[in-house]
């Protein structure tokens, strides 16, 4: 019998950014550990929690703060979680990029849920 040969990805020996926790994938993808998911989660949760009974305190309508902050909130929670937790590359112009382009893509999401009436 033939021998099977074993499927090889392109550039293996180009070094990877992105370590997993069981081991190597064939595309250099970011991935997130338990811990940067939890804090992800948590920032959302609460910014999405806090940010109007901040506003419904002080008498201000609370859709545009809420879109606004939590937009900011969730998008440089993730850019955290992926530059100093998972990486440990710290404050660089992708960590900017990163939490902008973020931020701005769930600022517009929570814009259509909470303006179209399916949240809050």
């Amino acid at each position: 019998m033939a021998k099977l040969k074993t499927w090889q990805y392109k550039n293996r020996k180009k070094p990877r950014k992105y370590r997993t926790s069981l081991g190597t994938t064939d595309y250099d993808i970011p991935m997130f550990g338990y811990r940067s998911a939890l804090i992800i989660l948590l920032v959302t949760f609460l910014a999405l929690l806090i940010i109007p009974a901040i506003c419904d305190l002080i008498n201000v309508n609370y859709h545009l703060p809420t879109v606004i902050l939590g937009g900011l909130c969730s998008g440089f929670s993730v850019s955290f979680s992926q530059f100093f937790i998972e990486r440990k590359i710290g404050i660089c112009r992708s960590f900017w990029i990163v939490g902008g382009l973020l931020s701005l893509f769930v600022a517009m999401m929570l814009f259509l849920l909470i303006y179209a009436g399916i949240i809050m």
